[in-house]
């Protein structure tokens, strides 16, 4: 039977120095400020809500990885987009319907850009 590990958030955040408790990512729950439109239909939040913590996730990734040039996350109220941009010129897009889960994609994919 095969085996496959996944190393944790927290255990990556640990070995380049960040603890979790720093970044809040885990305690911040994004769909809790989700409210019901009932003329819509559509469950939504604001995006000044969700400020905080997005600001949060910027600067963690621009201080763990020298190489990422910029990068911008924005609450479209439903999903979270986020693009990066790396210093060799290289950029990409994620999405979520969770700040959790793009942490978690973002973090996987900087990580499979710069150390393939």
């Amino acid at each position: 039977m095969l085996h496959t590990y996944q190393d944790s958030n927290t255990a990556m955040l640990s070995c380049f120095g960040t603890s979790i408790h720093e970044t809040d990512i885990r305690s911040f729950n994004s769909n809790a400020l989700r409210v019901y439109n009932p003329v819509t239909g559509v469950r939504h939040r604001k995006a000044s809500t969700t400020s905080e913590i997005r600001q949060k996730i910027c600067s963690y990734f621009l201080d763990a990885f020298p190489d990422v040039r910029r990068i911008k996350i924005v609450d479209t109220g439903q999903k979270f987009s986020a693009r990066v941009w790396f210093k060799s010129g290289r950029t990409f897009c994620e999405k979520a319907y969770s700040v959790s889960n793009l942490y978690g994609l973002l973090d996987e994919r900087i990580r499979n850009v710069l150390y393939q």
